[in-house]
């Protein structure tokens, strides 16, 4: 027996064919004009509804979920500004390919631009940052067949090769709380059929005998989602002698041979050594990478070829140097190389790996000696870490720390570095423990969780959340970057000094609080951090402000002193 849902034909459309893609959880933000989607949606049990009151927080909650499920989550809001609250998590679901639908109620056509309460132009609003948008029909006798095929296409677009965000725009008049049963009527579903997009034996044998002739390998890998199909091709090119895999903790990819800590080896590099260390042939693909040493190296120091490798036909061409963009998902296309390429004799294996040797040595050494400031912070949280805990990491400092130390390349990892932005850490995270059910450590800045802070504002925090926050006082990554650093306007309108703490926070939104502002209390907290909770933790790390820049500049001029 169906169940009364909205009166208006369109949405229970749109509904039906939402349920149909298997699209099963819905993020609403509380507002009236869509109201019609909310109680259709809300009215089937097979969909969870989330509401989450801001909007630019239910877009990274949304975001957090679907990136722990790789299946479309949709989101619904209200006419107006609210829309646009969503950009934010759009623009990153767009660049790590993570798969949103957002669903916007707006005023009829005939009503934008006449000064009606609420409204704006939202058809096109999002169009630079999604995959695809629509608008469906206003009219009460709009032709079911063209509802159809517009949210189909929304669905394809969403998932198809590279997946993204999508977003439908429905024109809704009033009045809008009416409801009815409608008369059972199947929808037409259109099934994807997915050409392979994998590479011809012509090419592939091509590709291979190209291979062979380097002698100098350097395969680069970034933000990618835990793959073991990926990480098991990486491990064995590792192991051949002209081959160096590099990765990163967003990289999800780590192994005996693959290095990781690009920076600790990078930064030692000198001009009389460049020869031994650049690659004959790059081998990327697509994902972003933190590391801005070994972008720099790989643009000043150009390889003779480089292959890009992506389901995307997009040139994708980080370090200028382009040769061969190949069309094909990276796990299949390493799969089939492995049997056609074997290992050569060569000592560019050996010589990077010596490298990261020393350099771990120096980063233990440096450690023992140096004392207590975000680096000494976050070499505690990596010691204490238990292990099968998914970390989610803010932007800026905290995501560069965490690539100096190995104990993180053992974890689940995940970051919003699409955009890079320090929005939506923190309700990114709250999203994905809730979906995964996994022990979740979220690592952020001051500044970011601040920022952020309405991601505590819902009902989802879990108890197998846990909140580390590093409070130097403001955007210490700006006492890094040449320039800011120099200039007299750094703590006010760069680093956005400021003496808050964070226990009211946690206090008005029932979190559990802890603060360590030595290693003595730090050691402490983290104890009492990863022990069993009814409820989330937040553990306030205080550190000094000015010193962080100074330690970290001294950091790396300690890796590469010889031994």
């Amino acid at each position: 027996m169906n169940k009364a849902v909205s009166d208006k034909k369109v949405v229970k459309t749109l509904v039906d064919i939402c349920l149909s893609e298997g699209l099963r959880e819905v993020v609403i933000s509380p507002g009236s004009r869509n109201a019609p989607l909310t109680l259709t949606f809300c009215a089937n049990p097979e969909f969870e509804c989330f509401s989450v009151v801001d909007e630019r927080s239910a877009g990274f909650f949304a975001l957090g979920i679907a990136q722990q499920t790789g299946r479309p989550v949709a989101l619904v809001c209200t006419s107006g500004s609210a829309l646009l609250n969503y950009a934010p998590a759009i623009s990153e679901a767009y660049y790590q390919n993570i798969p949103l639908v957002v669903i916007s109620a707006d005023r009829p056509q005939e009503w934008i631009d006449q000064a009606d309460g609420q409204t704006i132009r939202q058809v096109g609003a999002l169009d630079n940052i999604v995959k695809y948008s629509c608008q469906l029909p206003t009219s009460k006798n709009a032709s079911n067949w063209y509802v159809n095929r517009l949210i189909s296409e929304a669905f394809y677009q969403c998932q198809h090769k590279m997946a993204g965000p999508v977003h439908i725009n429905v024109p809704l008049a009033e009045p809008l709380y009416g409801k009815t049963v409608h008369p059972e009527e199947k929808q037409r579903r259109i099934k994807q059929v997915v050409s392979s997009s994998s590479v011809s034996a012509e090419a592939m044998q091509q590709l291979s005998e190209d291979w062979l002739k380097h002698d100098k390998i350097l395969i680069v890998a970034g933000l990618n989602k835990p793959n073991g199909r990926m990480q098991q091709a990486l491990r064995q090119l590792s192991e051949m002698e002209q081959v160096v895999v590099l990765t990163e903790t967003t990289s999800n990819i780590n192994g005996e041979s693959i290095i990781t800590g690009i920076d600790k080896v990078v930064s030692t590099i000198t001009e009389e050594e460049v020869h031994f260390f650049k690659p004959s042939l790059l081998i990327t693909f697509d994902g972003a990478v933190v590391s801005k040493m070994i972008k720099k190296f790989l643009r000043d120091y150009q390889a003779k070829e480089q292959w890009h490798i992506s389901v995307s036909n997009h040139h994708m061409d980080t370090y200028q140097q382009l040769t061969t963009s190949i069309e094909a998902e990276p796990a299949d296309f390493l799969e089939d190389l492995l049997p056609k390429v074997t290992s050569i004799k060569s000592r560019y294996r050996t010589t990077w790996l010596n490298r990261a040797e020393r350099s771990d040595k120096h980063h233990e050494e440096y450690l023992a000696k140096n004392g207590w400031n975000d680096l000494k912070a976050i070499a505690h949280i990596a010691s204490a870490l238990p292990e099968k805990w998914q970390v989610q990491w803010g932007n800026s400092s905290a995501i560069r720390y965490a690539q100096l130390f190995k104990e993180f390349y053992n974890e689940d990892t995940y970051c919003n570095r699409g955009t890079s932005g320090i929005d939506g850490s923190l309700s990114t995270a709250v999203g994905a423990s809730y979906i995964s059910q996994k022990p979740t450590l979220l690592v952020v800045g001051d500044l970011s969780f601040l920022y952020d802070s309405n991601g505590l504002w819902n009902n989802y925090l879990q108890s197998n959340l846990r909140i580390i926050i590093i409070n130097n006082g403001g955007g210490g990554i700006f006492r890094f970057i040449p320039g800011p650093s120099d200039s007299e306007e750094l703590e006010t309108y760069f680093e956005a000094a400021h003496q808050l703490n964070m226990q009211p926070l946690a206090e008005m939104y029932g979190l559990k609080y802890l603060r360590a502002d030595n290693e003595e209390a730090m050691n402490d907290c983290l104890t009492q951090l990863f022990s069993e909770s009814d409820k989330p933790i937040i553990l306030e790390v205080k550190t000094p402000a000015k010193e962080n820049a100074g330690v970290l500049k001294s950091y790396f001029k300690r890796l590469k002193e010889e031994l």
